[in-house]
């Protein structure tokens, strides 16, 4: 299975055509790739003229899925291997969004994440243990992939959007 050391895919440039005042990272669930969450874009475009969206390819190929990528495994679906999928892919996350604030020169406060699934587990891991708060996280049918290490480990409490189905498991 392929795995990547930095992280690229898709972006929108600002609707204004401005320098980016803010920014959006989106980032997609298991066996999809940065495409998918784009589709977003243009609905937020307008409500969001000067900000540059951006949607990273997961770092491993996933199994099964022509053209997917997967955040980490689900070959197994425990507590102890969630954790451990988060701490892996975390470093590569967190080096994409400041990569990203520095070439747009944003300070945290102005970068927000918004992910599906595995994404919103990457979003609600990275953004809490971050040393600056993020402007906010949007999850969509997400969870804390690692709970009982969160307490002793989190340094920022962004804002929080959480969005769930109850006929989602």
């Amino acid at each position: 299975m392929t795995s990547l050391t930095r992280l690229t895919g898709p972006m929108a440039a600002p609707a204004s055509g401005r320098d980016p005042q803010s920014m959006v990272i989106l980032l997609h669930g298991y066996g999809s790739n940065g495409d998918d969450l784009m589709g977003l874009v243009p609905y937020w475009r307008a409500s969001l003229p000067d900000t540059v969206f951006l949607s990273p390819n997961a770092p491993e190929a996933c199994p099964g899925a022509p053209g997917g990528y997967q955040w980490w495994s689900l070959t197994d679906l425990g507590r102890e291997s969630r954790a451990a999928g988060v701490r892996q892919a975390a470093p590569l996350v967190n080096a994409f969004i400041d990569m990203h604030r520095a070439a747009y020169d944003l300070p945290n406060r102005k970068v927000a994440l918004v992910g599906f699934s595995q994404g919103t587990m990457m979003a609600l891991h990275v953004a809490p243990r971050r040393p600056e708060p993020l402007a906010g996280v949007v999850g969509y049918s997400g969870m804390l992939a690692d709970p009982e290490a969160l307490e002793t480990e989190v340094q920022t409490r962004p804002p929080l959007l959480l969005i769930h189905g109850d006929a989602d498991p």
